[in-house]
């Protein structure tokens, strides 16, 4: 009952992984005023990152693009998904960059890094594209309480925290997936990144964003506070973001290619 209730009504009947999917979300990202200011939030950081690399040599990338609209704020990105998708300029896949070496200055995720199936072969194809200084910033899924509540019960992705393996299971664009993934690398698994990949430097791992992306919907779900009440829930979730432990349900990491 609460699932029809809710339910965002053009999302019905459409495969995920389908190239409709694809256009839905990018009409729910331009329309949901939450979840489309939270998009604008990370393509401010991708675009100041862009700023502060600006005297690198080498191009910009987004991997995974899908329905976002980060080309309309940084015009020089390649955008790129698993297939000819009309919102992105390349199929690129991560794990095998059609790229030579050191020609990339930054590589953008937003929600990738937990869906691919060998992180280990984009780790190092990141490592041998990146230019020295190049950066990789992504926006992933965090491991808080509140983040496996919500995760666990709301979500069509898995979520194993537990998992021995950095490895994704299953077939789709975005149904094979463990969203606790970027936690088990960046944080359980920690020592053994920076072991394996000596050459891509941890320069931040931040954990932000709870509630403003639970009353977002998502783009599953319809929004369960109108726009106007953003601001205030974008300051509630900063005081948030002081408990990691319990209610982020994002989290910002950024490598650097030494």
């Amino acid at each position: 009952m609460l699932s029809t209730l809710f339910r965002l009504p053009e999302t019905r009947g459409v495969d995920i992984n389908s190239p409709e999917a694809v256009l839905v979300h990018r009409r729910i990202i331009e329309q949901k005023v939450f979840l489309n200011k939270i998009y604008r939030e990370h393509y401010a950081l991708f675009q100041r990152q862009a700023t502060a690399l600006q005297a690198l040599p080498g191009q910009l990338l987004e991997l995974g693009s899908g329905g976002g609209f980060l080309k309309t704020i940084l015009p020089e990105v390649i955008t790129s998904d698993v297939a000819a998708y009309p919102t992105v300029d390349r199929v690129v896949y991560a794990d095998r960059l059609p790229f030579a070496e050191a020609s990339l200055k930054a590589i953008f995720l937003i929600d990738v890094l937990h869906h691919l199936p060998e992180p280990d072969l984009f780790f190092k194809e990141a490592e041998r594209c990146l230019t020295p200084g190049g950066r990789v910033i992504m926006i992933e899924p965090f491991n808080s309480w509140l983040s496996r509540w919500v995760y666990k019960h709301f979500h069509h992705e898995d979520f194993d925290e537990n998992a021995r393996e950095w490895r994704v299971a299953g077939q789709g664009r975005l149904t094979a997936a463990n969203q606790a993934l970027p936690w088990i690398i960046f944080w359980r698994d920690q020592d053994l990144f920076r072991a394996r990949y000596p050459a891509l430097k941890i320069l931040e791992r931040r954990p932000h964003t709870a509630l403003r992306y639970i009353f977002s919907g998502g783009l599953s779900w319809r929004a369960l506070l109108p726009g106007v009440c953003y601001a205030l829930v974008r300051r509630l979730d900063e005081v948030l973001a002081h408990f990691p432990r319990a209610f982020p349900l994002f989290q910002t990491i950024i490598l650097e290619r030494v």
